[in-house]
């Protein structure tokens, strides 16, 4: 799951936006899809029938889980984009010799 981006020798390890954004997602996608299966089954949890919350269908759950593959995609490609811009400052940062805080040299 790693890319390695910013150094061509690959020597720095970076999170893959595309397999991290999958990942994150896939669960997502069968976290409520097991929640959906879970109150079909067992019913709904007091607390959500307190709140009038509409019974779920399977169809409505698979639509939800669906949007949640989506959702989980998205945060994780984000996510690891982030973090390759911010690991990549740092390994050029510690490469070049100077403190990444203020651009003084280490020594």
């Amino acid at each position: 799951m790693m890319c390695p981006k910013c150094d061509k020798d690959g020597s720095s390890k970076k999170l893959c936006p595309l397999s991290f954004g999958l990942a994150v997602g896939i669960v997502s996608f069968f976290a409520v899809l097991i929640w959906t299966l879970w109150a079909l089954n067992y019913g709904m949890p007091p607390m959500m029938v307190a709140m009038h919350l509409p019974e779920p269908t399977l169809a409505k759950g698979f639509e939800h889980a669906l949007l949640a593959l989506l959702k989980g995609f998205l945060f994780g490609f984000f996510v690891a984009l982030f973090y390759d811009l911010l690991s990549c400052c740092f390994a050029h940062c510690k490469s070049s010799g100077k403190s990444c805080d203020n651009g003084t040299d280490r020594k």
